[in-house]
């Protein structure tokens, strides 16, 4: 793998779970970035913005600097800003509303778009239904991301994208959703890191967003065992890993082969 110069790293799930750092990552990936590997750590969090992002890492101790992070909050605000949507209602944490609302309109009416992130436990019926009916109103659908479930320290937990794919169901209207497994997700972090496909590979552990979606913009795709990994859900995928790890600190004997 010595045409491989840069790496694009998800984070929950390959360096810690639920915020509990895997034993040795931070040594593996000192040691990566002084082979002369290129970083960038690109995640569906969306919860919080990079900014906060950055700094829940620095301070975990995961060397990282503020140009190394792409996660969706952002790139969400910049589709829905350029579309021209002047009003939102926006599911997420309070920075991410901070995000769109200093600049948007506020409006949990009749909003031109609904933008949905991550609102962990607050998931219920009247919301779903209350969604619905504006969404038959008019209202457009902009997702943070459709990742199917996450692990945390207590087990697997539905994820956004079960509640997207609902509304979409219901209301037979397509959402238009940013983050991974998106072509145009990886594509943005094939530009910000400013190397091509070729010499990039993704590491991560979900068969779909990190997989899926790294083989559709052609890089090179390493799948580890930690985190949401299911063997069964690995080997009944129609676009299997190129490489399949234990873990990430497997990673950098990997690329001295």
């Amino acid at each position: 793998m010595k045409n491989i110069k840069g790496i694009l790293c998800d984070l929950d799930g390959v360096l810690y779970n639920d915020s509990i750092l895997i034993d040795g990552v931070i040594d593996s990936i000192n040691n990566l970035k002084n082979k002369g590997y290129k970083f960038l750590f690109v995640t569906n969090t969306s919860g919080v913005t990079s900014d906060e992002l950055f700094d829940r890492l620095t301070n975990m101790g995961i060397p990282v600097q503020d140009n190394e992070i792409l996660s969706p909050p952002l790139a969400a605000f910049n589709y829905v800003k350029n579309k021209g949507y002047k009003s939102a209602e926006v599911l997420g944490g309070n920075s991410i509303k901070k995000l769109f609302y200093d600049h948007i309109e506020e409006n949990t009416t009749s909003p031109e778009v609904i933008v949905i992130g991550d609102i962990g436990k607050n998931w219920d019926y009247q919301l779903m239904n209350d969604l619905f009916n504006k969404i038959l109103n008019g209202s457009h659908i902009v997702g943070l991301h459709k990742g199917k479930f996450w692990k945390a320290s207590d087990g697997l937990r539905i994820d956004i994208g079960a509640f997207i794919t609902g509304l979409e169901y219901a209301t037979t209207k397509q959402s238009v959703c940013i983050g991974k497994p998106e072509k145009a997700f990886y594509e943005a972090a094939i530009n910000k890191i400013g190397l091509p496909p070729e010499n990039l590979l993704m590491i991560g552990d979900d068969i779909v967003g990190d997989i899926q979606g790294a083989k559709s913009a052609n890089l090179t795709a390493v799948q580890v065992k930690t985190g949401k990994y299911r063997q069964e859900l690995t080997e009944n995928s129609p676009v299997p890993p190129d490489y399949l790890i234990q873990d990430f600190n497997e990673l950098i004997q990997l690329l001295d082969h």
